[in-house]
């Protein structure tokens, strides 16, 4: 990372834990990286609106750093955290033959190229984080990333993006309403947000929290689409939350509360059901 950058990040994390010594909260900081770094689309007002409201004020307990930099996922910097966040960063990594054209769109690289695509020796520090005991959490376009990359799409649950055929105010059923991360939450919710539809179902190898209510968008095909859910991964734990398209979903404090709980999830510091049905 650039030195500028490490500054910026040192003056927010001694921020965060001051306030922290201040409101009394435990010293055992979660240490959070949130990478919002953009290779495909990006979703420029959640990504601003998501940095205001993910502050000490909000979690006494987290210290968040953030970086646009892909060049931050390495075992160095990754060995300083409890979890890796990708809030809304729509990443790719270096295709297996970058002169072969089916190469290259097999991992979605834009026409225009990239300058820093993240190399196999960042997705092997990526998957030793996960799998030796650490946390992941993604959101929304979190899950529109790392085409190509097979161990990526086993931690996230099987599923990548595939289609976002409603963008419009909706149903989310709740379905276990006793983890922290949606306990807060009565049998349903009603958002309105961009509902991802993955290219493969979760459910299987994960336990799901919210999935979406066909009958509020009018889908008669019985299809299965979890919204949020967690699972292992080794010794890891992975949260995936896939709404978070808009600002105003940062903005309430019911999604925020479920972010932040699966965060605590996935650093182990929340215990949490993780069977699957």
């Amino acid at each position: 990372m650039r030195m500028r950058r490490w500054a910026t990040l040192c003056i927010a994390t001694v921020a965060c834990n001051g306030a922290a010594q201040k409101q009394g909260t435990p010293t055992q900081t979660i240490r959070v990286l949130v990478v919002t770094a953009t290779q495909g689309f990006r979703h420029t007002d959640a990504i601003a609106a998501s940095k205001e409201r993910l502050t000490a004020d909000a979690a006494p307990d987290m210290r968040f750093d953030f970086t646009e930099d892909p060049a931050a996922l390495n075992t160095r910097t990754l060995q300083q955290y409890d979890v890796l966040f990708l809030n809304n960063s729509t990443l790719r990594i270096t295709p297996p033959n970058p002169r072969d054209s089916v190469s290259v769109a097999s991992v979605k690289w834009p026409r225009t190229g990239l300058a820093n695509p993240v190399t196999r020796e960042q997705q092997e520090a990526i998957i030793a984080f996960v799998r030796d005991g650490k946390g992941l959490a993604v959101v929304h376009s979190g899950a529109d990333a790392f085409y190509g990359w097979s161990e990526y799409r086993d931690m996230v649950g099987g599923g990548l993006f595939q289609s976002h055929p409603f963008t419009r105010e909706a149903r989310v059923t709740v379905e276990d309403r006793n983890n922290p991360a949606t306990s807060h939450f009565g049998p349903s919710v009603t958002l309105k947000e961009e509902y991802y539809y993955l290219d493969h179902d979760p459910r299987a190898t994960s336990h799901v929290l919210m999935s979406l209510d066909l009958t509020s968008v009018g889908d008669t095909t019985k299809t299965d689409h979890p919204l949020a859910f967690i699972r292992r991964y080794g010794n890891g734990r992975v949260y995936v939350n896939v709404l978070g398209h808009f600002a105003d979903t940062w903005r309430r404090d019911d999604y925020l509360k479920s972010v932040l709980q699966g965060i605590r999830i996935a650093a182990g510091r929340l215990p949490a059901d993780f069977s699957t049905r």
